[in-house]
């Protein structure tokens, strides 16, 4: 059984601002960050595949079992709003003090005083969202920023490896894994890659 199931938005028909390309694109680099340091710690990893239809994804995130379910996903509010968001399913429980463990490094890098924890299970008029109450393990949905906000989508282009790097701590965190930084040049190299990337 390994111990995260990764889920970056399938939704190739979201079109972020400018060169942001599709959420799903954007957040699949995000998630590649995020297993390597999983990786690196120990820490084993399952994820979905983009063809998979989000009921399709949640199908497959209960089949493997995996202790942890995080989906990452970019949203939209009319270039209104700006900053990150957790979702946990329902106040009290283990996806709750997981979405606290990300939230807190994520807000770290975000340039906003962002949005916070929110409680998924309010949303669709109380059916909640289906990623967070049809997966069997402790699941969040962290919404790095909005990729219809001009500074937030260039934020989130330019910073794909500090927003990686955060979400990976917390869940570290959670799981009572230690992080150890890596090396200077592993760093730079994958800065290189992963910040600033174009579609």
């Amino acid at each position: 059984m390994a111990d995260v199931y990764l889920s970056p938005s399938p939704a190739h028909f979201n079109i972020g601002y400018g060169n942001y390309g599709t959420e799903e694109r954007r957040m699949n680099l995000i998630a590649d960050v995020v297993q390597y340091e999983l990786t690196r710690h120990g820490v084993s990893t399952e994820r979905n595949d983009p063809d998979m239809t989000l009921t399709e994804v949640v199908a497959d995130a209960n089949a493997k079992n995996t202790k942890i379910y995080v989906s990452i996903q970019s949203q939209s509010s009319n270039t209104l709003q700006r900053g990150a968001q957790v979702y946990y399913y329902k106040p009290g429980g283990n996806g709750q003090r997981l979405a606290d463990d990300i939230f807190g490094f994520l807000s770290e890098v975000t340039p906003t005083e962002d949005i916070g924890l929110s409680d998924g299970s309010a949303m669709y008029g109380g059916l909640g969202f289906y990623e967070l109450r049809r997966t069997r393990m402790p699941a969040v949905i962290v919404m790095v920023g909005f990729h219809d906000n001009p500074l937030d989508a260039d934020f989130i282009i330019d910073n794909t490896y500090e927003i990686g790097v955060a979400i990976a701590k917390g869940i570290l965190k959670y799981l009572g894994v230690p992080y150890n930084e890596d090396t200077p040049e592993n760093i730079t190299s994958l800065k290189a890659n992963y910040n600033g990337v174009i579609f």
